[in-house]
């Protein structure tokens, strides 16, 4: 995750640096189907994988806050009887 973070700040100095005309080589390079830079695409595309990230890491914790209500309350019952 701090891998995307820090690749995505230097995107974004990159960006900020060829809008403001100190970097003229990104300005050349446009993507064909989107009439963009290749920054922009790259910012967008890292935002997205930080995103996805984000939300399939909350899943796995939602999904262990459950394990973890579930074991207390058997420790709280006791084991369960076979009833017929």
């Amino acid at each position: 995750m701090i891998g995307w973070i820090l690749f995505l700040a230097v995107l974004t100095v990159l960006s900020y640096l060829t809008d403001v005309g100190v970097i003229t080589f990104f300005n050349n390079l446009k993507v064909p189907f989107f009439n963009a830079s290749i920054l922009s695409v790259l910012l967008l595309f890292c935002t997205l994988g930080i995103l996805i990230r984000m939300l399939s890491r909350k899943k796995k914790g939602e999904k262990e806050k459950l394990l973890q209500k579930i074991n207390e309350l058997e420790r709280t019952i006791g084991p369960r009887s076979a009833q017929p």
